[in-house]
């Protein structure tokens, strides 16, 4: 389906928090404060041992958009498959590794969107020519504005921090999201793989 299931994600989730993996990572990292891991769903454990993050983003979404959750999704997953096209050479939802938060409760905060892509099928151009595209393509879609950017290195460990960071807003249940409640994300099938062997390799040293 070009995206992971709940049922997988818990057991990705269960191996590293049992396992220690990709929590080195996270400790040592100078510029996250460990009091306050509890205010991040541990996923971010899982996204600490990718190492060739690419893009972040952000993406906002217009009144139109707020009040239909599937159609929201609906719009990124449309904006995933043209990015696919136009630099991997197929529409498909899974060729990339896409990292997805939906934030928002429309009541105390507008719905938006943050996401971050690896740099999987995308070897042969430039984070700044995705992120032009992926802009302009962004307006065509959701007729909505989106502030990407390349993925800043040094700060790493902070990006995938936010990216991971619980809702501030009690919001419904959804069955669309993997993180419960409090943090609704959603991952491709592709960085799900990659995660899943990069767990099962540093698992093995």
């Amino acid at each position: 389906m070009g995206v992971v299931t709940q049922g997988h994600n818990q057991c990705l989730e269960c191996c590293i928090v049992e396992k220690g993996i990709g929590m080195e990572a996270s400790a040592s990292s100078s510029i996250r404060d460990s009091r306050y891991s509890h205010l991040h769903d541990p996923i971010y454990h899982s996204l600490d041992l990718v190492p060739n993050w690419f893009i972040y983003g952000h993406l906002t979404l217009e009144r139109h958009l707020q009040c239909s959750e599937k159609e929201r999704l609906d719009k990124f997953k449309m904006l995933i498959r043209d990015v696919s096209k136009r630099f991997a050479g197929r529409r498909d939802l899974n060729s990339l590794g896409w990292f997805l938060r939906e934030e928002g409760n429309f009541a105390d905060k507008r719905f938006h969107f943050h996401f971050s892509l690896t740099s999987d099928e995308l070897e042969r151009t430039t984070p700044e020519v995705v992120c032009r595209y992926i802009g302009k393509q962004w307006m065509k879609i959701a007729k909505s504005t989106a502030k990407v950017e390349p993925w800043d290195k040094s700060k790493g460990s902070l990006g995938r921090w936010y990216l991971t960071q619980l809702e501030q807003y009690r919001v419904k249940p959804s069955r669309f999201y993997n993180g419960g409640e409090d943090c609704r994300w959603k991952m491709s099938t592709s960085l799900f793989t990659k995660i899943k062997k990069l767990t099962t390799e540093r698992n093995s040293q």
